[in-house]
């Protein structure tokens, strides 16, 4: 009985370990598919009733932030992402993928006044072909659909670190400060230091 008392506790604590790790910078630079590969296709449904596609999204690089209705930070985030994506209107989409049903999905964007087109994904497959395990999760993909940046994308800040990531020209490997990633160092870094 001891043992087991022991092997519980064990257990419990080395999973409060791995939820730590989770959140922290390290952590989240490991999740999401890694800049430079393609992204993969999917066709959920909108909240507008309509069909949304990768490939449909195709023509001008793409800010895909999974989200989630019971996600406080993505509550907090959707000011800043309304913002952000009317002032990049014409050189980049925003999609917003949330987890759950469509009708708790308009509640939320309507709750939250979220102006950037909603498609929702009813299980964990999409996030796990993404590797996006915490939320709000974002990744820059490019025209062509292939990944540039990825990380969290709790605010403004975090969304312009992004895009400055997968602009970027320089071929090195860098984390943010958020667990943003991507193949290139960002030249706003460089201008900031």
């Amino acid at each position: 009985a001891v043992v087991l008392v022991q092997g519980a506790v064990i257990f419990v604590l080395l999973r409060q370990l791995g939820v730590i790790y989770l959140g922290t910078a390290q952590g989240v630079a490991n999740d999401g598919l890694a800049p430079g590969e393609r992204a993969p296709a999917f066709s959920l449904p909108g909240i507008d009733g309509e069909l949304v596609s990768l490939e449909a999204l195709r023509g001008l690089p793409l800010l895909l932030v999974f989200g989630s209705p019971t996600c406080a930070p993505c509550k907090g985030l959707i000011p800043d992402l309304n913002v952000f994506a009317e002032e990049r209107a014409s050189d980049l989409r925003v999609l917003f993928l949330s987890r759950g049903e469509v009708e708790a999905t308009q509640r939320f964007a309507s709750e939250n006044d979220l102006q950037v087109p909603v498609a929702t994904h009813p299980d964990e497959q999409l996030p796990e072909q993404y590797k996006a395990r915490v939320t709000p999760f974002a990744f820059v993909i490019d025209a062509e659909g292939v990944v540039r940046a990825k990380g969290l994308a709790n605010n403004r800040e975090h969304l312009d670190m992004l895009m400055d990531i997968a602009a970027s020209k320089h071929p090195h490997s860098t984390n943010g400060a958020n667990g943003a990633n991507a193949e290139t160092r960002s030249t706003a870094e460089e201008a900031r230091r």
